[in-house]
């Protein structure tokens, strides 16, 4: 009894000396953080699996550098790579600001200031501004897009994404340091896909909102192009690359499927280690 109770004491310890080794490896990993809206959050994925942030995440554990020691290694980059996901679907510019961005800030001040190289925060992925905008203008603009209210609407809905988004690339930054790479992701146009495609000018009005044209001379695209070059963030680019069958299509007017989210991890790995 004495010998099973000193074996059962041991298994107990070498227990808890294992786990303190995990958490401890856990704690040493480099991050990859995901923030933003219904695209990171997996909308229109067919598991939660195949959301782009999972996707992207592994295959930078084989292909992203992130040694410490600033020298290359082909054959393992960063396979412990971790990834942190706080997108919420539904975000928008100031409700990432005021809930995910602090979450950001303070494991950035967690991980980056602290004596440690080989456990920061490597990458930030993010999408955000499709929400800010999609509302509001389709209000003002799809019986009449060309009318003066809807333009107005439009200049309005950017100028103030404009300064929304400098606020939280600004902050991103700042808490993230110089050496952090942090990406945005644009959008691409859904509308030929969905139940709006069939109003006169809906799809056109799409595209000219992310990606400017007659009466709209910036996009949306382009305000975050402008902005990210402010902050040293760079930028990943899908719009024009996902086809109909990238999407969900139907009465969904804003999510792509697997197939269209693995178009968005190939533009951010593009980005990131190309």
């Amino acid at each position: 009894m004495k010998r099973r109770a000193r074996i059962v004491a041991l298994l107990s310890v070498l227990l808890v000396a294992l786990a303190a080794m995990a958490s401890a490896a856990s704690a040493a990993s480099p991050i990859y953080l995901s923030l933003g809206d219904s695209w990171p959050a997996g909308a229109g994925t067919s598991s939660p699996d195949n959301r782009y942030p999972v996707v992207l995440s592994a295959a930078l554990q084989e292909q992203f550098d992130c040694s410490a020691s600033g020298k290359d290694k082909p054959n393992g980059k960063c396979q412990n790579l971790q990834l942190v996901d706080i997108s919420v679907g539904g975000a928008t510019t100031p409700t990432l600001i005021a809930n995910q961005l602090p979450q950001a800030e303070s494991l950035l001040a967690e991980r980056n200031t602290d004596h440690n190289p080989r456990n920061d925060i490597e990458v930030i992925t993010l999408h955000i501004g499709g929400n800010d905008v999609t509302g509001p203008i389709i209000a003002a603009c799809i019986q009449n897009p060309g009318s003066a209210g809807c333009l107005q609407t439009v200049q309005n809905e950017f100028a103030a994404y404009r300064s929304d988004l400098d606020t939280l690339l600004s902050a991103l930054r700042e808490a993230a340091g110089p050496d952090t790479r942090i990406v945005i992701g644009t959008y691409d146009n859904p509308i030929p896909t969905c139940f709006l495609g069939a109003v006169p000018g809906a799809s056109q009005l799409g595209a000219i909102v992310l990606e400017g044209g007659p009466g709209v001379p910036l996009g949306l695209h382009d305000i975050m192009r402008d902005v990210a070059e402010d902050y040293d963030v760079e930028v990943a680019s899908v719009f024009g690359q996902l086809v109909p069958a990238d999407w969900v299509g139907g009465n969904d007017c804003l999510h792509p499927r697997d197939t269209g989210y693995q178009k968005v991890v190939d533009a951010f790995l593009g980005v990131l280690t190309g």
